[in-house]
């Protein structure tokens, strides 16, 4: 009997966040409900990948500046860093949350 050789399938935590985020932006594109777009089922994986997945989120929100990590970001922290007058300026937000990330000693 011929053994069969295997290979790991298996994602890494990165290329699974990578996934889901592509994912998430490609579906998600066409929307404009902020709701819509944080209730997305690849969102919230993300979300429930917990602490693991911060490095790679704070590095894509250095990347893209995409504000709607936010959400997630605090979900999984616990932290609030983004003023209130910064809400909606999806720059703001993404300096904001890089900021205390730094601060609270996250490396990506």
């Amino acid at each position: 009997m011929a053994s069969v050789p295997t290979t790991s399938t298996s994602e890494t935590t990165e290329q699974r966040v990578v996934r889901l985020l592509r994912r998430w932006r490609e579906e998600t594109a066409y929307l404009s409900s902020s709701t819509q777009i944080t209730s997305h089922p690849a969102y919230q994986e993300l979300i429930a990948l917990g602490a693991i997945a911060l490095p790679f989120l704070f590095r894509d929100l250095e990347q893209t500046s995409d504000g709607h990590l936010s959400k997630a970001l605090t979900t999984i922290t616990g932290a609030h860093p983004v003023p209130a007058e910064a809400c909606g300026q999806v720059r703001k937000v993404a300096e904001a949350w890089l900021r205390w990330a730094k601060e609270n000693g996250c490396q990506w």
